[in-house]
């Protein structure tokens, strides 16, 4: 009986979101760029991945090979195949929040050079965004599909896997 009303809690919610909109935040990428979502990436579908504590990080790594290679990398072969905005996003939160500047620091003497545009440090409290989009468990990391209009057209959470990315997948046009 609890797994049916989780599987109904999980229906219900995914239904909610799709359609939606992420509430506006803006950032700032390891380039110095100034971001705004959504309405700075209108007209390209994006992608924004969520991560909330070390242990969501730790579940995000298993992503980033595979997100890095299919739509980050201009290996020559499919680069205009896949054009889209991808956005890595820590999220501090509490006491956390005075460590940014010191991970965006490290980040950036750290970071490949094709990825530091994909990393984006946000200005404010993502407490909105964050309810929002039900980021309830810390220790999850999150992904978000928006449209080329700004919908949400696919979430998911938790680890990498085969049929996770392969969903993502079939929803960019």
């Amino acid at each position: 009986m609890k797994s049916i009303l989780l599987i109904l809690q999980f229906l219900c919610l995914t239904g909610l979101l799709f359609g939606q909109t992420v509430p506006p935040f803006t950032g700032e990428t390891l380039e110095n760029k100034t971001i705004t979502i959504p309405s700075d990436t209108k007209g390209k579908y994006t992608l924004l991945c969520f991560a909330s504590s070390m242990k969501a990080q730790e579940a995000l790594e298993g992503w980033l090979d595979p997100v890095y290679n299919k739509f980050i990398a201009k290996t020559g072969l499919m680069d205009d195949f896949y054009d889209l905005n991808v956005f890595f996003i820590p999220v501090f939160k509490g006491s956390n929040a005075s460590m940014q500047g010191t991970v965006k620091k490290k980040f950036n003497e750290t970071a490949q050079a094709d990825i530091k545009g994909h990393v984006l440090f946000c200005n404010s409290d993502l407490g909105e965004v964050t309810t929002a989009l039900h980021l309830q468990n810390d220790d999850t990391p999150y992904f978000f599909l928006l449209d080329t209009t700004g919908n949400i057209v696919y979430h998911t959470s938790g680890a990498f896997s085969e049929e996770k990315f392969d969903a993502l997948d079939d929803k960019i046009e």
